[in-house]
């Protein structure tokens, strides 16, 4: 019979089961004394190397314990092996207590620990034992009496309750996974540290093999074609085997519509030096819940099957304790390479004029915007222009000039539309072109040897 169990142990019992027949042979054919022949086989194989880092604990007296359950087993080594199952007289915990104990571990509370953990084992125990005591019915047990009927026929309750059948690490043991504790006290986000998770390597990409594109508020306001301030919005496409944005649009927000991103796409796949891949699929990613290319146009694009279409994930609201939940928002992690790309191209964008932050409470006292002054003219004066208001009059005025025929050679003090697309594409070209990124692959060049001492930089793509 083949020995189940961890290497080490069944080392040891094939070891032990051969000493112990060759010690039976002497005691049965020459006579010689047991305990003997055990000391004397302790000295001999005591400390003996039983691999995965474990020794032969073998002294006269365990060699003797051991002596006799060999030969009660039969005499086989399997006799030696540890047994492992739980003795008749121990109770099983009942399925339907195992959950309860599952459903108070997971539950929202709001009495979490300064770690922001949620109850412990030994309080969960402290509430049946509460609960036992006080005669409620448990799931799984019933009343601590009728328990009692069940398990001691024909024996008079105690007048009193008798203790909790089970221990504190009982309830321990079966409290669920760390994951699933903390996805029940704080949420699926703060479950996220605790589940099984995986690394990837972009450097592995092949050319066009991996597009994504994602939308962000840029941190400036510009002047549109009407001269009204605008905030703008970014769409943008990312080759991300080399990092390159190969398209890009920028448009007052919530003036991006499908048909924009259609077109942004169709450009970018046409571009110079890239495509699709050829002999392999090229997947390409959007958000969920922005802009994305119509039904019609990703039916265009996965027509052959050389192009698949995916959805990045979205978080659930947030639940907190006491409050409702926070509103949905994108993963990061699920497109986390064009995330770290936009903000150190807000970087690059810091000294153009209309900066207002990445937050309402980041924007300067005197840009000016969502007051009523910017939306309403007439409440304006010449005291308290803000530079938004400002920027309109004078914006205004140039307009009314050019179409009296007129090119009034005003110096504005935010950025028209068509300027701040062209620093943002400015932008584009110096991070592409810039040597030293903090990314996989930046930091390699490939050189060949065109002619004798002549090295010429080649693409590895």
């Amino acid at each position: 019979m083949k020995l189940q169990g961890p290497r080490w142990q069944v080392t040891r019992a094939c070891l032990l089961n051969k000493e112990f027949n060759d010690v039976a042979l002497q005691v049965a054919c020459e006579g010689l004394p047991l305990t003997g022949l055990l000391a004397e086989l302790a000295a001999r194989i005591g400390g003996r190397d039983l691999g995965d880092k474990h020794t032969l604990k073998a002294s006269a007296g365990t060699l003797t314990r051991l002596w006799y359950v060999w030969d009660a087993g039969g005499r086989k080594a399997s006799a030696l092996m540890p047994d492992y199952r739980t003795p008749a007289h121990v109770r099983k915990l009942p399925t339907e207590l195992a959950i309860e104990i599952q459903r108070i571990a997971s539950a929202q509370t709001g009495g979490r620990d300064k770690d922001g953990n949620g109850i412990e084992g030994a309080g969960i125990h402290k509430e049946l034992t509460r609960q036992w005591k006080a005669g409620q019915s448990i799931p799984g047990l019933g009343t601590w009496r009728e328990f009692w009927a069940r398990t001691q026929p024909g024996i008079r309750p105690p007048a009193m309750a008798p203790d909790f059948p089970w221990s504190v690490k009982t309830v321990l043991r079966n409290m669920g996974t760390r994951a699933l504790r903390t996805m029940g006290n704080r949420g699926r986000a703060a479950a996220t540290k605790h589940l099984p998770t995986m690394q990837r390597d972009y450097s592995k990409l092949r050319k066009c093999e991996y597009y994504t594109l994602d939308d962000a508020m840029v941190d400036l306001v510009a002047l549109d074609v009407d001269g009204r301030v605008v905030r703008c919005c970014l769409y943008l496409l990312m080759e991300v085997s080399s990092r390159n944005i190969i398209a890009f649009l920028c448009k007052p927000v919530k003036k991006i519509v499908a048909e924009d991103v259609s077109e942004l796409l169709c450009h970018g796949l046409q571009t110079d030096g890239y495509g699709i891949g050829v002999g392999y699929t090229t997947h390409i990613f959007f958000e969920r819940g922005t802009t994305a290319c119509s039904a019609d146009a990703e039916a265009v694009l996965i027509g052959d099957g050389r192009i698949k279409v995916h959805r990045t994930g979205m978080q659930s609201g947030t639940r907190w304790i006491g409050s409702a939940k926070d509103k949905a928002s994108g993963k990061a992690n699920s497109k986390a390479v064009i995330e770290s790309f936009i903000r150190n191209l807000h970087r690059r964008l810091l000294l153009l004029p209309g900066q207002v932050g990445n937050m309402y409470q980041n924007m300067p006292a005197n840009m000016g915007i969502g007051d009523a002054q910017v939306k309403d003219p007439s409440k304006r004066t010449k005291t308290d222009l803000s530079i938004a208001a400002a920027a309109e009059l004078l914006a205004q005025f140039k307009l009314t000039a050019l179409a009296a025929g007129v090119d009034a050679d005003v110096k504005l003090p935010i950025l028209m539309l068509a300027e701040l697309q062209q620093e943002i594409a400015k932008a584009l070209r110096e991070f592409s072109t810039t040597r030293g990124h903090g990314m996989q692959g930046f930091h390699q060049v490939t050189e060949a040897e065109v002619a004798p001492g002549v090295w010429k930089q080649v693409s590895t793509h």
